[in-house]
């Protein structure tokens, strides 16, 4: 073989070799395993109880268990930080896993001992609104007999109104947890319902997908759920209609979703921007499906299922703190750190601080790690009151589990981000790859092409640029030398797209 023909042969490898595109995202890393130690004994035994039972990942397991955890305790205390703010210690969970990884099991096991007092609650509202229709029914006849009666003076009237008192307060929506409400729908619970409410589904996409997370209802929904996340009071204001606001409110949330669902969940830029996202605890668990052998619970572990379902129910039964003369509106008490365990929160808190610079650790995960040290108290908090409700203060021991915990979300988020799962740009990136596969006969592509008629994601030229940068970076698009004609138009800045099996 001639040494030219040789050389063609090294060019033509070269070529194929330069023109070979590289995958968008990482290579998955393996999660870290899920703190469990870090958990009190009461929940890890639970966590771990769940794990046996239904062999579930055991961070799937945990973040049910927690998540069932705070929604009872939320409505009792807030915390307060070191500085003297005050904050509720409502967390939002998010769990990420296949289909088939038994989502609505562990969600069903966890919540299986507030269904129950959901039922309870159902029970006595059936007989409870029957005598509030009769009452109010008494009620409104009476107050109409009084405004009708012409021969009653102004003065008159007014005294007999007052000496009919307020109209019967009707009794409270029996639900404490909601699977996929809108944010008229949320508001409306949160008028006529229990004041301490969590948002839980194994199937958190009719939630993601719903008509609350529609484009036109997005904003509204996410920052209504960031201001029950803050304790804000939850206000509602139309034309022609009651102007409503809402104090004294606790939302807790855990949603389960699949990957492709949490993808777009959790790279949506809107939901970054309104700041739900940086209140989020997210997992993803490596999958168990192919190693869950069948075989019977051990006793032990259910022992520890009804210790866990002993307590909530205990805490279920404690009166929530209200405002006086109001049958829904929290006045919670306040939990202070012990001396300890707010030195150790100062210590937590700047040493976050500094991994947030520039390079810094943290710094993809700003928005989430602003509030790690927050995430904390409320975590932390969660476990003390679980331990004893009653409880004024949060421990050193408390906090230091929690702090183990918090650092563990991080960790996941951050992996997260490695892999591409919240890089909105990414996303992009790979739904412009899509459409070019399916509905794009060129070889050659222009900038104007991508952001005049591709996705709706791209819809000006610095957003194409950016894209098109990611895809040039990848491989799957090279820029050409010169100036082409592509669909009658000739176009200046061109790109050969790069096929290849994905």
């Amino acid at each position: 073989m001639s040494i030219n023909k040789i050389q063609d042969i090294i060019n033509d490898a070269k070529e194929i070799k330069q023109e070979q595109p590289e995958p968008l995202r990482k290579a998955k890393n393996r999660p870290s395993e899920f703190p469990i130690d870090s958990l009190p004994y009461l929940l890890k035994s639970a966590s771990l109880a769940l794990h046996d039972k239904i062999q579930a990942p055991i961070a799937l397991c945990a973040q049910s268990i927690l998540a069932a955890t705070n929604l009872v305790v939320q409505g009792h205390a807030d915390i307060m930080l070191p500085m003297g703010q005050t904050r509720p210690i409502s967390c939002f969970f998010l769990t990420i896993a296949e289909s088939g990884e038994r989502k609505s099991s562990c969600d069903n096991d966890a919540l299986h001992t507030i269904k129950a007092f959901e039922k309870k609650l159902r029970e006595q509202y059936n007989i409870d609104i029957d005598k509030w229709h009769n009452d109010n029914d008494a009620y409104e006849a009476q107050r109409q007999s009084i405004l009708k009666k012409t021969k009653l003076n102004l003065e008159d009237r007014k005294i007999a109104l007052d000496r009919l008192g307020q109209k019967p307060a009707k009794p409270l929506t029996p639900l404490l947890v909601c699977p996929e409400p809108t944010f008229e729908g949320l508001c409306r619970l949160m008028k006529e319902g229990y004041p301490s409410l969590g948002i839980f589904s194994a199937e958190g996409g009719q939630f993601i997908a719903g008509h609350g997370m529609k484009a036109e209802n997005k904003i509204r929904t996410a920052a209504s759920i960031c201001s029950a996340w803050d304790g804000e009071s939850i206000k509602r204001i139309r034309a022609g209609e009651e102007t409503t606001i809402l104090s004294g409110r606790r939302l807790s949330m855990h949603l389960m979703v699949q990957p492709d669902i949490a993808t777009s969940f959790l790279s949506d830029p809107i939901l970054r921007d309104q700041g739900i996202l940086s209140r989020i605890l997210t997992v993803s668990p490596i999958s168990a499906i192919g190693s869950r052998i069948q075989h019977e619970p051990k006793l032990e572990s259910l022992n520890a299922l009804e210790r866990f379902n002993t307590r909530l129910s205990e805490t279920l039964d404690y009166k929530l703190p209200l405002n006086h003369n109001c049958i829904n509106e929290l006045k919670p008490r306040l939990i202070t750190l012990t001396p300890e365990a707010n030195d150790l929160y100062k210590g937590y808190a700047d040493h976050i601080e500094s991994r947030m610079v520039t390079n810094g650790e943290l710094e993809l995960i700003r928005g989430f790690a602003n509030k790690l040290p927050e995430h904390a108290l409320r975590i932390g908090a969660t476990l003390a009151l679980f331990s004893d409700i009653n409880t004024e203060f949060l421990s050193f021991e408390c906090l230091k589990q929690a702090i183990e915990l918090s650092d563990f979300y991080a960790n996941e988020l951050l992996r997260l981000r490695d892999e591409g799962m919240i890089d909105p740009k990414l996303i992009i990136a790979e739904k412009l790859l899509a459409w070019l596969d399916d509905n794009w006969k060129e070889e050659n592509i222009s900038l104007p092409d991508i952001y005049q008629g591709t996705i709706y994601a791209i819809r000006n030229k610095a957003t194409a640029l950016e894209i098109v940068k990611i895809l040039e970076n990848h491989n799957w698009l090279r820029k050409n030398d010169e100036p082409m004609m592509i669909k009658g138009q000739n176009r200046k800045d061109t790109w050969k797209i790069i096929k290849a099996k994905r």
